[in-house]
Parts: C-alpha cells; structure tokens; sequence
C-alpha cells in the first residue's frame, strides 16, 4: 500500500485474533500484530502505512510508530523500506511477520 492510499483500499472486512495472540501478556500491540499477519497471508508481507493504522485504530501515528517499533523490537515483525528510484526518500514499507518459535504465525503453518 503506498502512502496516498487510505485505508478502504485494505479491503479488511474484519480480522479474528488467535488465541495465542490475544493471551500473549508480552503483546500488547495485538490488533496490529493480527491485521499483519492477516494482510501477509498471500504474499507473507503487507504495506501499511502508518497514517493507515492510525485511521482505522483512531490512534495517533506517533503511537503506531512506536507499537510498529515494538513489534520489531519484539522480533515479532520486521520491515523493508523501499525507496524511491535514485533517492533516500521512502516509498514504501514492507511489514513482515516473523516466523519463530515465539510467535503465532509459526504455529499456524
């Protein structure tokens, strides 16, 4: 998803949090956590952005910022930029779930 685009483009109808992620007392950034790994199920990654988040959780882009750095810090996502042709500007960013042992989408596969 690139930054121009809003969040009715995610085609989100909904999610359903696991079990495993809605008890894990370590995360507190569940809602995130399950609308990645529900948005990587094709191609094992998403694009969102963080205004995106923000828009669909009614929290500030500040705060996903710091939930999507948690998340990473957490090794429980980890995330590409894509930048523009010939510049530092970023185009894009890659949310990636990682699979590990402590994490649902290990469990899933």
């Amino acid at each position: 998803m690139e930054d121009g685009e809003g969040m009715s483009n995610l085609n989100l109808k909904g999610i359903w949090i696991p079990i495993e992620i809605l008890t894990d007392n370590k995360l507190s950034e569940k809602i995130i956590y399950a609308i990645v790994i529900y948005l990587s199920k094709e191609n094992q990654y998403c694009f969102l952005t963080n205004k995106t988040i923000s828009e669909l959780l009614n929290i500030s882009v500040t705060q996903v910022s710091n939930l999507i750095n948690s998340l990473k810090s957490k090794e429980y996502i980890d995330t590409e930029l894509i930048y523009k042709e010939n510049t530092k500007q970023v185009e894009m960013r890659k949310l990636i779930p990682i699979k590990n042992e402590d994490t649902y989408l290990r469990k899933v596969k």
